[in-house]
């Protein structure tokens, strides 16, 4: 056996572990969910073949384009609120020395450690109108009590709140990270040419941590289409359909309803969404060839 075969069988070997994970629990399974939304599905009255009905079914369906604009207005809320923290939060702690940075830094981080039905059940209980922190502060500033979770209006902006409180702390990590990969001669550089602060970052900072931006808005972005605990712990997609996301929806479809073909359909529709949204982000922040 030549040498170059040699190294070619090694790769392979190398990499067979984890292709066959790969395909058992990745592959597969998104296969599988296709040929479900193909389907009638019903394990116990047993499977029809429909095509693509159930998406028509879905595409029709007055609750599926709720759903669907609901999930749109969270990731709007969610996404800018998430990255835009998480950079200024990693800004700081960067370049400004302060005492407690430390403390502030374990502070930011501290709520990702939580487990989602923790931090649902605490913003649940804090946002009560009864005995709710926030209801406190309400009266202490001569508001009446407001019950934000049964308010059509405000359930989704704190869950959206919530959500950006749990998951800031690690964006931070990964902006920060990124950061300190930054030569410090590029910032010497920039002062002795008299570039200001925002000069410097738009000129400097941001160009070069782009990987670690668009890394972090796809993070984002996938969990964002997926949110699903949140939801269904603070308000059961209450009230009415007003925070009735399209995870929610989907798990509706298969253990509510037992249309499971449906419900494959609404999970093609998440992914086929999420891959759009991955590659437009890869194209226009330019990073195709950082990826090849």
């Amino acid at each position: 056996m030549t040498i170059g075969r040699h190294r070619q069988l090694e790769g392979i070997l190398f990499i067979l572990p984890y292709a066959i994970l790969w395909v058992l629990f990745l592959f597969a399974p998104l296969v599988f969910g296709f040929v479900m939304s193909l389907y009638d599905w019903n394990p116990l009255r047993g499977n029809k073949f429909l095509g693509f009905s159930n998406y028509a079914q879905l595409f029709a369906d007055h609750r599926f384009w709720n759903a669907f604009w609901v999930t749109w207005k969270f990731i709007g809320m969610v996404i800018p609120g998430i990255i835009v923290a998480a950079l200024l939060a990693s800004l700081v702690l960067q370049f400004l020395r302060f005492p407690g940075s430390g403390i502030f830094q374990s502070l930011m981080f501290f709520p990702y450690l939580l487990n989602v039905s923790i931090v649902s059940i605490l913003w649940a209980l804090m946002n009560d109108p009864n005995v709710g922190l926030l209801q406190g502060i309400f009266g202490m500033l001569g508001l009446k009590p407001v019950a934000l979770l049964a308010n059509s209006s405000w359930a989704l902006p704190v869950i959206a709140f919530s959500t950006i409180w749990w998951l800031v702390g690690y964006r931070m990590i990964i902006f920060q990270a990124a950061l300190a990969s930054i030569p410090g001669e590029l910032y010497e550089a920039a002062r002795l040419d008299g570039a200001s602060p925002g000069r410097t970052f738009f000129a400097v900072t941001l160009p070069l941590i782009r990987p670690a931006l668009l890394f972090a808005l796809i993070l984002t972005t996938i969990g964002g289409m997926r949110t699903f605990g949140q939801v269904i712990l603070m308000t059961s997609g209450g009230p009415g359909t007003s925070t009735e996301v399209l995870a929610l929806l989907m798990y509706r479809q298969a253990f509510e309803f037992t249309e499971f073909g449906v419900a494959a359909a609404v999970g093609f529709v998440i992914f086929a969404i999420i891959f759009v949204i991955s590659m437009i982000l890869v194209r226009t922040m330019r990073l195709e060839g950082d990826l090849q």
